[in-house]
């Protein structure tokens, strides 16, 4: 785990920075509504903030690890040839943050892409959130990490990635239903009632298996999401071949989201048997 934990460090680091980087651009957004005498009240707020930490978090999760990877990589090498600091990873961090967010208005459409990034406040704050996540990375390398910090670390992941479907149907029902082939407006009220209750219960409980896995190393609850997305990639399969439905492509995702935890759970129960070796 010597050399595996940085990498994985930068995954942690840079989710955390995101986590702290995105609700500056949902309040300065949510700012400019109520300037604007837009109805905003605690749900919508809420909405646009976690909208914001998942679909405008995932772009910006991709941006940040690798401006991460770049900038520790080469502190790594600098750190050979001065004084060793804590400070040196946290630094960094503030100062690549700051930089990418310049070169993507300048790269880009000559505007700012966050929210957050148009005041002198709000660029502070974006680098400031760019220091913690250097700060925690100096944190997770400073010492040697168990194969249990991978699979919670990927663990987490996962459920970010699932945390975007939970919103979806929670928020944005219609659209979501779209997304499976329903036109939510045609169908009877009971039935609206059944594609809600059952898809939102079926994410939102995927979600937490995933998270519960990740505080208690139980395969169990790795195992528990990953059948009922294996589950359901078998079943939409039956219904095509079977039943003669409409082919989809759905099942591969299935399969995927299914696969994912299966295998974190693999993982947890081979440690847990090699430990009683």
């Amino acid at each position: 785990m010597k050399i595996a934990k940085y990498p994985f460090a930068i995954l942690v680091a840079a989710l955390f920075t995101v986590a702290l980087t995105t609700p500056i651009s949902s309040f300065a957004n949510i700012i400019w509504l109520s300037s604007m005498n837009l109805p905003v009240n605690f749900f919508s707020s809420l909405e646009i903030i976690l909208f914001d930490f998942q679909r405008l978090g995932i772009l910006l999760y991709g941006i940040i690890i690798i401006e991460f990877a770049i900038a520790f990589s080469l502190v790594g090498i600098i750190q050979k040839y001065v004084p060793e600091t804590k400070y040196l990873y946290p630094i960094a961090g503030a100062f690549i943050t700051g930089l990418t967010l310049f070169l993507l208005v300048e790269f880009t459409t000559q505007t700012e892409v966050l929210g957050g990034n148009r005041t002198i406040l709000g660029k502070f704050l974006h680098c400031l959130a760019g220091f913690a996540g250097g700060y925690l990375f100096n944190i997770l390398i400073s010492r040697d990490r168990k194969i249990s910090f991978v699979i919670r670390t990927l663990g987490i992941i996962y459920a970010y990635l699932i945390l975007g479907l939970v919103l979806n149907w929670i928020f944005t029902p219609i659209s979501a239903a779209s997304d499976f082939g329903f036109i939510f407006n045609e169908l009877n009220s009971s039935a609206q009632n059944a594609l809600l209750r059952d898809f939102t219960s079926f994410f939102v409980a995927t979600f937490l298996f995933s998270i519960i896995g990740v505080i208690t190393l139980n395969s169990a609850w790795f195992f528990s999401a990953g059948i009922i997305y294996v589950g359901a990639g078998i079943f939409n399969l039956i219904a095509i071949y079977a039943h003669g439905t409409d082919y989809n492509q759905i099942f591969i995702g299935e399969f995927l989201l299914g696969s994912f935890p299966i295998a974190l759970g693999l993982m947890i129960s081979y440690q847990k048997k090699k430990a009683e070796v």
